[in-house]
């Protein structure tokens, strides 16, 4: 599957773009070891759209061929984590790790993704390890380092509780945006109250070791590491944050990555992130909406994933499905971006778009540094999610891989896309994604 896993997707924080010079012409620079699609009747067209990330295809395919290894993957994409395991289990000792190492591989990501999701992260870490025995070999050195942090991560996690959510009703509580334009909500962690960050692309929920110890929380002992945004590791603790509340609603056991303050530090702007509230704590909701001034919470939704469905995940990311130019692709949803960008791929797939865009270099900073990268600029890219029409105004796509959680999909899209839309809903368990909001109830 060529997946790059990591134990925190948000690029450790938050992008804050600069523009600089003009970077001369050129064109864009297709991604590596890209296999070529073959024809939709050849027996290895739903592999490769597994492997391409094609999964509105993959969904139509598997509704007319369902068989276990590639209904289980999708059940994994829908956030259907125990009924992927009931599938896939069974095939642990079927596959043969040899002639069958794309789908062995994929098996054991997806199951680990499955037990991660499900709050089993020794049998996550387990099922890794044995990834790692079965097919390190054939991974790259930047793809093992990732994998061996993941495996840290989740060993460090291994004897933590599960988490639970407690959800009595519906409910809203206030937003706000910080100085850099990001979303804010209160938690209330015991006696202490305090604004953190809503990041639907923050894996696990994340704070710096100065609010560890204001909160009172015990740090692992041992540590692990995580990517920052300029690719070097940046080492971390796990805490457990026993109870944590937004609003009425009460989230238990909710296993949180710390980082030094140092990490979580945008020198650029200059801001200092403190908390980050991720994506299982947001998943436990069941269905939210975010408004301008509101987050919503509607728990206990009636509906269910169906091939229709315009919302996917990638390991913990939101991915939604969005067409443009009646072409529908997959683009990863932060909404920890106060603004879109575009990868690559979005580059080779829309050359017309790119025809007029001048390049040049813009400085991406965030927590672990800042880097500078070759992009174009597209001053209108309309989109449609979910039935609704939106336009990017001014969205930087980049001209070659920049080794973001995005870079497979065709873009990181962020806050901006709510635009006169006003915000958005994401129901978790429908796998629905659409703009603009319910009333407040």
């Amino acid at each position: 599957m060529n997946n790059r896993s990591r134990a925190a997707a948000l690029v450790l924080g938050c992008a804050v773009f600069a523009p600089l010079a003009s970077s001369g012409q050129g064109a864009c620079t297709a991604p590596a070891h890209d296999p070529p699609e073959p024809p939709p009747t050849a027996p290895g067209w739903p592999d490769w759209l597994l492997h391409e990330r094609r999964y509105p295809e993959l969904a139509q395919w598997v509704a007319d061929h369902p068989t276990p290894f590639l209904s289980g993957v999708l059940a994994n994409r829908q956030n259907q984590n125990v009924a992927s395991i009931r599938l896939l289990e069974p095939l642990l000792g079927r596959l043969d790790p040899t002639a069958d190492s794309a789908r062995v591989r994929a098996l054991l990501e997806t199951l680990a993704d499955d037990y991660t999701k499900t709050y089993r992260y020794g049998a996550a870490a387990d099922a890794l390890r044995r990834l790692e025995r079965q097919n390190g070999a054939a991974m790259s050195a930047a793809e093992l380092e990732d994998l061996r942090g993941d495996i840290q991560v989740r060993d460090l996690l291994r004897t933590a509780p599960p988490q639970r959510a407690l959800v009595p009703r519906a409910f809203a509580v206030p937003v706000r945006r910080d100085s850099i334009g990001l979303l804010e909500t209160p938690i209330r962690v015991g006696s202490d109250s305090a604004w953190w960050i809503v990041d639907t692309g923050a894996n696990f929920t994340t704070i710096t070791e100065s609010t560890a110890r204001r909160l009172g929380l015990h740090l692992s002992r041992d540590t692990g590491r995580t990517k920052g945004i300029t690719g070097t590791y940046v080492p971390l603790h796990v805490a457990i944050i026993p109870e944590l509340r937004l609003g009425p609603a009460r989230i238990q056991n909710v296993a949180t990555l710390v980082l030094a303050d140092s990490a979580l530090d945008i020198p650029q702007v200059p801001f200092q992130i403190s908390a980050i509230l991720g994506y299982p704590v947001l998943e436990a909701l069941d269905r939210i909406a975010i408004a301008p001034d509101s987050l919503r919470v509607r728990p206990h939704p009636t509906g269910t994933p169906t091939p229709h469905s315009n919302l996917f995940l990638e390991q913990l990311s939101p991915i939604l499905a969005v067409s443009i130019d009646g072409s529908v692709r997959l683009y990863h949803f932060d909404s920890g971006a106060d603004h879109s960008s575009l990868s690559v791929r979005f580059c080779l797939a829309y050359p017309h778009r790119m025809a007029a865009a001048a390049p040049h270099t813009i400085e991406i900073g965030g927590a672990g540094g800042a880097k500078k990268f070759s992009v174009f600029e597209l001053t209108r890219v309309p989109m449609t999610i979910g039935g609704t029409t939106t336009t990017l105004d001014s969205v930087s796509v980049f001209r070659q891989e920049t080794d973001p959680v995005f870079d497979p999909f065709l873009g990181n899209l962020g806050q901006d896309i709510a635009g006169p839309s006003g915000g958005f809903t994401i129901d978790f368990r429908a796998m629905t994604f659409r703009l603009g909001v319910d009333p407040a109830r």
